[in-house]
């Protein structure tokens, strides 16, 4: 045998040893995950792969740095939130509630779409980053059985009254000149005051993480023990009273984009993140459309502007409606006076503008000075406001629904932890 051919096949060998001792040791390492058990549910394991698992995907769909730091500090609450989800899947699977495949693949479509992808490019995605697309599917359908667990106890337990309903049409309707806010949360329970401190360090470090960059409704959807963490925290445009007079506290001090620091409830830590801000309907000129008429006083030279202002206001109140209008600028005689069309207000000038936006159909504003230096009444012959978007019922209905399935998600689960045996084992 020719040496170089010797010398080849002996490196070949020599690199395939090296591939295989390399694989070996990562399936071993992959092994070890395996068999190391994070936690015991009930008679149910979390293993420490389940674990790493749900720690790469959250680390790719947050945008958190993959260092060593930041993989200890998630590490926790990940496993926290995989013992409540076995607790969720195992209270469904104990009422009998089935998840088929298409509820999953629908879900995995939603996420995908809510991030402006396809649901096969979400999952080439994942797998380019080393995340098996089951951990998110596994995810998805914890949530859909427990979704429908909840279902199940509402049917039961909660009825929305006629009643309940007609007093929140009351209620937002008194709020409609109120500000309205889109707001997204997130929210870690305290079910025992000896947990207060460890909850809110774990606050803590997702605010930290949001202010390194990480996005909210990605810590949310990871993290967020609310049924809005289905939405990635949005809980939609909100009037104050809505939430506890501690969020709407906090709530009243963000401006746009901002987050704000852990907040203290009864039943835990909200994270808080004001997307927008809503003017209320009708508060602005903008809303109104007027038929607008004008009135230029004879030009006096400014030798007596008291005097043309005295003229202004003997005019104005010889005025009594529209009708008037034509007779008394014939009688002026001044060039530019006449109808000035219907006008949204906020395509008027400021001076304009704010001469009329009070003024009722047939009322003159008092003298004002135009831009060109001349003085003159305006006339509002017509107003037209906008017009207020019905209440329905049905979506108030609905709004009381999801606020009572809230209110019985947080006290089922908190049962659920309460009478569960959990055994960490780190």
């Amino acid at each position: 045998m020719a040496y170089s051919t010797f010398r080849s096949r002996f490196f070949g060998f020599f690199l395939f040893a090296i591939a295989f001792s390399v694989i070996c040791a990562d399936r071993t390492a992959n092994a070890q995950d395996v068999l190391r058990i994070a936690a015991v549910v009930n008679d149910r394991v979390i293993s420490g792969l389940d674990v790493v698992n749900r720690l790469k995907f959250v680390i790719w769909s947050t945008g958190v740095p993959n260092t060593p730091e930041n993989r200890k500090r998630l590490s926790t609450q990940i496993l926290r939130n995989l013992i409540d989800e076995e607790l969720q899947s195992q209270e469904a699977d104990k009422l009998n509630v089935s998840v088929n495949d298409r509820d999953v693949e629908n879900a995995l479509a939603t996420v995908a779409k809510r991030n402006k992808m396809t649901a096969r490019r979400l999952t080439n995605i994942l797998l380019r980053n080393g995340i098996s697309a089951s951990t998110l599917r596994r995810q998805l359908r914890v949530q859909i059985a427990w979704g429908r667990a909840i279902g199940r106890r509402l049917r039961r337990d909660v009825r929305v009254t006629d009643e309940e309903v007609d007093a929140e049409i009351e209620r937002i309707e008194a709020l409609r000149n109120k500000p309205r806010f889109r707001v997204s949360e997130i929210f870690l329970s305290v079910d025992d005051p000896d947990q207060d401190k460890k909850v809110r360090q774990a606050a803590l470090r997702l605010l930290k993480q949001i202010a390194d960059g990480a996005d909210f409704s990605a810590i949310a959807s990871a993290f967020s023990q609310s049924t809005s963490a289905a939405q990635g925290g949005d809980i939609g445009w909100i009037q104050p009273g809505r939430l506890s007079r501690e969020l709407d506290n906090a709530l009243s001090e963000l401006k746009p984009k901002q987050v704000s620091q852990p907040i203290r409830t009864l039943s835990g830590y909200y994270l808080l993140l004001l997307r927008d801000v809503r003017q209320p309907e009708g508060s602005h000129a903008s809303d109104a459309v007027v038929d607008l008429h004008q009135i230029v006083l004879p030009d006096t030279g400014n030798s007596d502007p008291g005097a043309q202002k005295a003229l202004a206001e003997d005019i104005r109140s010889a005025i009594t409606g529209c009708a008037d209008l034509p007779g008394l600028i014939k009688q002026i005689g001044t060039t530019g006076s006449g109808p000035l069309g219907k006008l949204k207000l906020s395509d008027l000038s400021p001076t304009f503008r704010d001469a009329v936006v009070a003024l009722k159909a047939g009322e003159s504003s008092a003298p004002i000075v135009s831009p060109a230096g001349r003085m003159m009444l305006l006339t509002v012959c017509d107003r037209v406001e906008p017009k207020k978007k019905p209440i329905r019922r049905s979506a108030v209905r609905k709004i009381l629904q999801q606020r009572r399935a809230e209110l019985v998600a947080r006290r089922y689960l908190r049962d659920l932890r309460r009478t569960a045996f959990v055994d960490l084992r780190g």
